[in-house]
């Protein structure tokens, strides 16, 4: 599954979290916090799941360091042998770069 997450409606944490809310099969017990979204991309979602950030540059500049924090997380969910999970930032819609 590939969900899309506009960067220019994400300048806060709330709005990630949010924006992870509205993924299909995100439960109502979602915690909000970096170790429940670290499980929840790792053992809840089913894999194969890639979150497509668009527009990164935007949450980036008005998260300031709440974008790298939220991302490092990802980051290492990502890098878990046997995760089938990708995370994607895109500057603009399409190009991807690394934060």
């Amino acid at each position: 599954m590939e969900v899309v997450f506009d960067g220019r409606r994400i300048r806060s944490r709330d709005d990630f979290y949010a924006q992870i809310e509205r993924i299909e099969g995100v439960p109502d017990w979602f915690g909000r916090n970096l170790d429940a979204l670290f499980d929840l991309v790792l053992g809840v979602l089913p894999g194969p799941l890639v979150i497509r950030w668009t527009y990164a540059e935007v949450s980036a500049e008005a998260m300031g360091a709440d974008f790298g924090v939220v991302v490092g997380v990802l980051r290492d969910a990502e890098g878990e042998p046997k995760s089938e999970f990708k995370l994607r930032l895109c500057k603009g819609a399409t190009t991807e770069f690394r934060e």
